[in-house]
């Protein structure tokens, strides 16, 4: 797909690796300024090269989207040097439990996980609505897994979060829409080329490893790489899907079919 970004501005969390990054790339290539970020400009600069090497501008904001008010800091530091941000990508942020049954995971660990794949997202959502608001106008994308939309074995913490901000996707949708804002999120499974899947294929003895590789056997169209996400998403921040909000999408390469 291709479509006219230029003039546009968007910010694209953890974009110096995976899926975030195909995804800045993506919407440069279509003519946004792209703002990135991560914890390492140095992880960021590859990517920045890139995007200018395309003719296109492209900076960079550290910050940790677990914590609200670095989001806030790096918002008002990227609206101060573009002008403004016309798109919002909330992606990246992994941590937490890994894939376990429920009963074997640290209670230790429901909060960050928690914050991880719900908490993330909403900081960097509420830290661009109100430059949004102000504007009247704004398109916001959230990632997220598909077990936030069916029921996935071992992965009833992170599918929990998930399901958390699928709810909220169609909620803070139907608030914002009276100033032009579209929000809505993208849910995907295993994928290629993504830090998720290196980490879960380095060790062929573990159960995160095998879950994997039954994933990939049973998509009938194949495994996910993270340039299928950056076409939805770039299509999600086009003039074109402006009658488009609320909506939840999965990608998932025929695996799962989620009402």
């Amino acid at each position: 797909m291709q479509a006219d970004l230029t003039g546009k501005v968007a910010l694209v969390t953890g974009s110096t690796k995976g899926i975030g990054r195909a995804v800045a790339l993506t919407l440069a290539r279509n003519g946004a300024e792209v703002v990135l970020n991560g914890r390492s400009e140095e992880q960021a600069r590859p990517v920045l090269e890139e995007i200018r090497g395309m003719g296109r501008q492209a900076s960079f904001e550290e910050a940790d989207i677990w914590d609200y008010e670095q989001v806030k800091r790096m918002v008002d530091r990227a609206v101060g040097r573009c002008g403004r941000v016309d798109i919002l990508v909330a992606s990246g942020a992994g941590g937490g439990a890994p894939p376990e049954f429920f009963v074997k995971i640290d209670p230790g660990l429901y909060v960050d996980t928690v914050r991880s794949h719900l908490l993330s997202r909403l900081y960097c959502v509420r830290a661009v609505l109100d430059h949004m608001m102000e504007r009247q106008q704004g398109k916001i994308i959230m990632i997220t897994t598909d077990a936030g939309r069916t029921p996935t074995p071992r992965e009833s913490l992170i599918g929990g979060a998930a399901a958390g901000l699928v709810l909220m996707t169609k909620v803070i949708a139907q608030e914002t829409a009276r100033w032009q804002i579209r929000v809505n999120t993208i849910c995907t499974t295993v994928t290629k080329d993504t830090p998720g899947y290196d980490y879960a294929m380095a060790d062929p003895t573990s159960h995160i490893y095998r879950i994997f590789k039954k994933a990939e056997e049973r998509m009938p169209f194949g495994m996910n790489r993270p340039g299928d996400i950056a076409q939805l998403t770039l299509f999600l921040a086009a003039e074109e899907s402006n009658q488009i909000t609320g909506q939840i999408f999965s990608v998932s390469g025929g695996l799962s079919f989620p009402g």
